[in-house]
């Protein structure tokens, strides 16, 4: 009989370090039956209740934020950080995981720490173009560190950082069995329509919702939107070629494999999934490593990037030009690999067994 192991992940405070990981465990569960899964989250963090409604089971511990500048937060933040290392040793002591892995987030620094300090093996993702303050922290500690970006590799030791892409939650062979013509049968679509997917992220975007809402009815005049406004950001609106979704989860994989175009942020675990699927998408990028995200996809001529003031006319835009449009899907579906996390679970089972 194989042994069984216990796996420990860690992040949160958004969801931008737990969708990489989830894509992990959700194959992880399909191949390794016997093994034990938990993570370690934020008090109050949104990623309770996206990880409880997955079956994984959650423990939280205090968070501490390093401000790389003044703010009377630090003092409250020392002491949430020694409170932290405290729960993050007892909760290691009780639980005695095989391994530690994270994609980012500030919980995770404490217990990555105390995880080294008992010898535990530990894996940490580099997961957005941009190596944030909790990553920075955490690698020093980290056995092993995969990165989304080949770029990265030069950052860090040769023996102890690989190339993986980045996870996505679409699986290959579930792609396999999608068909589009029942894809627009199941939601009521016009098959004559080209569709547009409008997405403003988790939380939704109020100047990016108004946009659409202003111009639906010259957008519908010849495609269909289907648009995420966001919880508690919509709008009541009569028009048969448009459909609005206040939040989308299961939807997701039908909604961007049936699109012609997808406007999007630039959260890498959003850019991910358009790469996996190879769609043409316009990005409206929030200030920060979004940005950066979303110029290193620009670079690659694989998006084209927009604001509020000018997204109608590169929808129009798009829209009318076949070959741009094919030749944005080629650039994008070449930036990632996707074999991303059958790679990282390579790599964490591989850590366990040398343990």
């Amino acid at each position: 009989m194989n042994k069984s192991f216990k796996l420990m992940f860690s992040g949160g405070g958004t969801l931008g370090p737990v969708t990489p990981l989830v894509a992990i465990i959700n194959k992880i569960k399909k191949i390794h039956l016997n093994d034990e899964i938990f993570w370690v989250s934020t008090i109050n963090g949104i990623e309770n209740k996206f990880l409880n409604n997955l079956g994984i089971k959650t423990y939280q511990i205090s968070s501490a934020k390093f401000r790389r500048y003044f703010s009377l937060k630090n003092f409250s933040d020392i002491y949430n950080f020694k409170k932290a290392i405290l729960q993050s040793h007892k909760l290691l002591k009780k639980m005695s995981p095989d391994i530690v892995i994270s994609a980012g987030g500030f919980v995770s620094v404490p217990l990555v720490i105390v995880s080294k300090i008992l010898g535990k093996k530990i894996l940490v993702h580099q997961q957005d173009v941009k190596i944030g303050l909790a990553n920075k922290l955490m690698f020093p500690f980290a056995d092993k560190i995969t990165v989304t970006f080949e770029d990265h590799l030069q950052k860090f030791k040769k023996d102890k950082a690989i190339f993986t892409g980045n996870p996505c939650r679409f699986d290959i062979e579930i792609l396999k069995n999608l068909d589009k013509q029942k894809i627009i049968e199941k939601y009521n679509f016009n098959p004559e329509l080209k569709i547009v997917l409008i997405l403003g992220g988790s939380s939704g975007a109020n100047d990016l919702n108004e946009v659409i809402y202003q111009n639906i009815d010259k957008l519908t005049e010849k495609y269909q939107i289907i648009h995420v406004t966001g919880n508690g950001k919509h709008k009541i609106i009569k028009n048969e070629n448009y459909y609005q979704y206040e939040f989308i989860e299961k939807e997701t994989l039908d909604f961007m494999f049936v699109s012609d175009l997808v406007v999007s942020r630039s959260g890498l675990g959003t850019l991910t999934e358009l790469s996996f699927l190879e769609k043409c998408a316009i990005l409206l990028p929030l200030k920060g490593h979004q940005e950066l995200n979303a110029k290193y996809f620009l670079d690659k001529n694989a998006v084209e990037l927009a604001n509020e003031q000018n997204l109608i006319e590169y929808i129009f835009m798009l829209l009318e030009n076949k070959l741009k449009r094919e030749t944005l899907s080629r650039n994008i579906s070449s930036i990632m690999p996707k074999d991303a996390t059958e790679n990282i679970i390579d790599i964490i089972y591989s850590l366990i067994n040398k343990s």
